[in-house]
């Protein structure tokens, strides 16, 4: 399981639920819903070319991580439009997360008691892009009082603004 091993004895500092979410072993799958927004259209654009939805709004969200030996494959369906990505452990601490032609570092951290995971690299084609870039790039994962898990992600680059946030709330799929 990917996020034990990059968080080790901290992972079981974090809620059940997110416990639950991140300890895929074969499978596990959750509905909701999910309110995406954008900045312009250039920021628009830049989303859509990292495989993230162009439209925004309200909508259904569904999302299915799946394990393959010692990397999980991610699906995030917003309202149709599939964002599939592939994560595995890179380095101590670090997960690696693969969407398309670019590639994410992550770093999760648990916070307060939410889950803080902020990209702390980012490379796209197979160049890196510079780290000042980056104004502000992060998830955060937490429970709600009726057991749900709430997430609230975002990508903000300087000069371009935000490229897109989305946020919601999914129960799993018994």
């Amino acid at each position: 399981m990917l996020y034990p091993r990059a968080m080790g004895d901290a992972f079981s500092d974090l809620p059940a639920a997110l416990q639950a979410f991140h300890a895929v072993e074969d499978a596990v799958a959750y509905r909701g819903s999910v309110e995406v927004s954008h900045g312009g259209s250039l920021a628009r654009a830049v989303a859509g070319a990292a495989g993230m939805p162009r439209r925004a709004g309200n909508m259904r969200f569904s999302f299915r991580a799946t394990r393959d030996g010692a990397r999980e494959i991610w699906e995030r369906d917003f309202d149709g439009h599939v964002t599939r990505s592939t994560q595995w452990l890179y380095a101590p601490g670090v997960i690696a997360e693969q969407v398309g032609r670019s590639v994410f570092l992550l770093e999760p951290r648990l916070r307060d008691g939410r889950l803080h995971i902020p990209i702390r690299g980012v490379s796209g084609f197979g160049l890196p892009v510079p780290g000042w870039v980056m104004q502000s790039c992060e998830g955060i994962e937490s429970v709600t009082e009726d057991g749900r898990i709430s997430f609230d992600v975002h990508a903000r680059l300087r000069g371009l603004g935000l490229i897109v946030r989305y946020r919601g709330t999914l129960a799993r799929v018994p």
